[in-house]
């Protein structure tokens, strides 16, 4: 059998360190080049070799990984000068970008690989990654992958022994990570409208531990509530992942609204609680810590709710919150899908892989489908939804209590009401995005593995470091 190629990755963070070192343990030979002394220390302890620029690491390597936290990183890993990785690269490299970063930037990449630097030779993958450090360790992750058909077949040894979910996005570079942008546009929308929902239930006088269990039961439930929620019921805001991963990755799903010209209501809101947070000094905390610019007179109060007597008349606070999450995961998976659409990734194909990832939420699976099949008539109507919502609204009031997401899906909801759209399905509010029909599909499909991503509900080990938006 012939040895497998040698391995060069750039970026030995939370997740990186574990991919590196579950590549040496599967019979690679890695090098591995980050600024953190200890991660360099730690990769040679498990039998790797260490390079002390990314010059150096990449020398002599068939395949460059890059898992670095952001496009700035990526720029001074490849074109710092002499000390960049396109200064060594070795002749028909392939460059495999692991990062979660905006849908263009492989583009400009490889596009400055080749001709700033004249390099034609060198091809360039996309492939962002989701699952958290426990997963990267034990090669489990899913990875998103686009590129050249006949590089995606070279690089598949390596892409599989890190994933057990590995999706093919056809469609070129740049669409695995639009795929990966309308992931990370639900997830931040989930961690922040249940850090919205956790505060107001402990407001309310709910008792926070069993309101959270009544959720996990019902259509209000998301990924991300299932998985954050426990981190403010306990008051633990050790960085899992951090507020300033949501700070940047709103910013991509909002700066390609901007490029597009595409309006993004919801992931603008949710954009700027994340910097709001990150100004208040909470940047390096969990994301989960959103919860604290909901209270802040008292930070820990969802945690000291989870002690308190359920009062008699807390039923229908709770069906309320309950109703506020259902609504605002419903509407943010109608952007959702329209910027997927306006971006050219085929619905069906969004359907299927969202629906078992962090961006999931029972609205969101529930809806979709409906929005697939163009019905604009089933379930609750656009003015039922609204009218349930003003309840939770005028309650808000009453406690003083600063509703931001489900401001923001009130007002469209009375826009969509103004439209005429009242007596129509939740379906139909996509015509406050697009006049487009989302089920009619780009011409390109997505092809993926038959495995699937953790369900809504599983529970595993590994669940609270398993955070599909953690990509650095």
């Amino acid at each position: 059998m012939a040895p497998k190629p040698k391995v060069a990755f750039i970026g030995l963070g939370a997740m990186g360190l574990g991919m590196a070192i579950h590549l040496i343990e599967d019979g690679f030979a890695v090098t591995g080049f980050d600024v953190n002394p200890m991660a360099l220390e730690k990769l040679l302890a498990m039998g790797g070799t260490s390079a002390t620029s990314p010059n150096e690491c990449v020398q002599g390597a068939s395949f460059v990984i890059c898992m670095v936290a952001n496009s700035t990183q990526t720029e001074d890993a490849f074109f710092a000068n002499s000390t960049g990785a396109v200064f060594g690269l070795t002749q028909n490299a392939i460059v495999i970008l692991c990062s979660t970063v905006a849908p263009g930037f492989p583009v400009e990449i490889l596009g400055r690989i080749r001709q700033t630097f004249q390099r034609p030779d060198i091809q360039l993958l996309d492939c962002p990654v989701s699952g958290g450090t426990i997963r990267a360790a034990r090669g489990l992750l899913t990875i998103l992958s686009s590129g050249p058909t006949n590089i995606l077949n070279t690089a598949q040894p390596i892409l599989k022994s890190m994933s057990d979910n590995l999706y093919e996005i056809e469609g070129g570079l740049g669409a695995a990570n639009k795929v990966k942008l309308i992931n990370q546009h639900l997830a931040g929308v989930h961690i922040a409208v249940s850090a919205e929902a956790m505060g107001i239930a402990a407001t309310l006088g709910l008792n926070t531990k069993e309101f959270y269990e009544t959720v996990l039961k019902s259509p209000a439930c998301s990924w991300m509530f299932e998985n954050r929620v426990p981190h403010m019921l306990s008051n633990d805001w050790t960085p899992h992942s951090a507020i300033s991963i949501f700070v940047k990755d709103m910013r991509i799903v909002t700066s390609e609204g901007l490029l597009q010209d595409f309006p993004l209501y919801i992931a603008s809101a949710t954009e700027r609680l994340y910097q709001y947070a990150a100004r208040m000094g909470y940047e390096k905390d969990d994301d989960a810590s959103l919860v604290r610019i909901f209270l802040a007179q008292n930070p820990a109060l969802v945690s000291e709710a989870t002690h308190i007597q359920t009062r008699s008349n807390s039923s229908r606070s709770s069906e309320l919150i309950c109703w506020l999450l259902e609504t605002v995961h419903t509407l943010a998976a109608v952007e959702a899908l329209a910027l997927g659409h306006k971006l050219g990734i085929s619905t069906s194909t969004l359907t299927s892989i969202i629906s078992n990832a962090a961006g999931a939420s029972e609205s969101f699976k529930r809806l979709a489908p409906r929005i697939v099949a163009g019905d604009i008539l089933s379930g609750y109507t656009i003015i039922q939804t609204r009218d349930k919502l003003k309840e939770v609204m005028t309650l808000a009031q009453k406690h003083n209590y600063p509703l931001q997401l489900a401001a923001t899906i009130f007002q469209l909801l009375q826009q969509a009401v103004i439209y005429g759209l009242g007596g129509e399905g939740q379906a139909a509010l996509l015509k406050l995005w697009t006049t487009s029909d989302l089920s009619t599909e780009p011409s390109h499909a997505t092809k993926y593995d038959p495995c699937t991503l953790p369900k809504l509900g599983s529970k595993t080990p590994e669940s609270e470091n398993n955070a599909e938006n953690l990509a650095l």
